[in-house]
This record gives C-alpha cells, sequence and structure tokens, in this order.
C-alpha cells in the first residue's frame, strides 16, 4: 500500500488524538501487530526505551492511561518514503499528585501497510527524567 502524505499524516494524527481521549484500542488500532516502540526516556536506569510487539505496547498505552491526563497534538508533520516526521506539542498531568509536564517531542514513524511499524520519540531527557523523579519522590510510601 502506496501513502501519500496526507494519508501517512492522517494515520499518525489519528494515534495522538485517540492518545488525547484515553482511547487505547484507538490508539492501537494505527499500530502494526510486529510494531517496534522507541524512546529516549523510559528505561531502566535512564536508557531509552524499547517495546516490540502490539501487546507489550498495549501494556504501556494503558499503564499510561491510567497514571496521567493528557492530550498532545501534531504540530508540525512531513513524509518520505515510507517514513514520518514529527513535531508534537503535549500536555500531562499525573492524575495522583497534579504534578503537570509539558512541551513538544520529535516522532519519527515507518509506516507499513496502512499502519505505524516502528516509532521513534525524542523528548527532553533531563526535564523528563526530573519530572519522573519528582512523582516518585511525592508518592512514595503511599
Amino acid at each position: 500500500m502506496n501513502l501519500d502524505e496526507r494519508a501517512a499524516r492522517d494515520i499518525v494524527d489519528a494515534a495522538q488524538i485517540a492518545w488525547s481521549r484515553r482511547d487505547v484500542a484507538g490508539v492501537l488500532a494505527q499500530y502494526a501487530d510486529d510494531v517496534t516502540f522507541w524512546s529516549n526516556v523510559g528505561g531502566a536506569d535512564g536508557e531509552p526505551l524499547t517495546i516490540t510487539g502490539k501487546a507489550a505496547l498495549a501494556q504501556l498505552v494503558q499503564s499510561l492511561a491510567d497514571t496521567l491526563e493528557s492530550t498532545s497534538v501534531m504540530e508540525h508533520f512531513s513524509f518520505a518514503d515510507g517514513v514520518g516526521r514529527a513535531n508534537i506539542a503535549y500536555y500531562i498531568r499525573h492524575k495522583k499528585t497534579g504534578l503537570i509536564l509539558s512541551g513538544s517531542f520529535r516522532q519519527i514513524t515507518t509506516l507499513r501497510n496502512g499502519k505505524i511499524s516502528r516509532v521513534e520519540q525524542y523528548h527532553d531527557a533531563a526535564r523528563t527524567a526530573a519530572f519522573w523523579r519528582l512523582v516518585a519522590e511525592l508518592t512514595e510510601g503511599s
């Protein structure tokens, strides 16, 4: 399936819109079964996070949806040779603590047969780590 930029943008945007609605099934509908999700933050000891397969991605997305209120909006998108590049603005609020983190991240998506088969997210690692450290401090022992 050959995608043009508009169709590719619609797929990536649909995942962001579903995320903002906390529609886990809607998010996952945009991803291939053998998806690879990579983020420069979120792994053990501050390392990058890599998740392989839709079932593992479902666990991550559900966990985040249970923990955060969030919205994200794609501000820019370009597409060439099956690869989409986006800048995404986001706002998250940790449900239990009320702490807020907002900003933007870069996302590179590879699309195959009308689905996202690989996604790479590049966040401000120091800022994101500081947010989650503060969440941990405030929720410690509760």
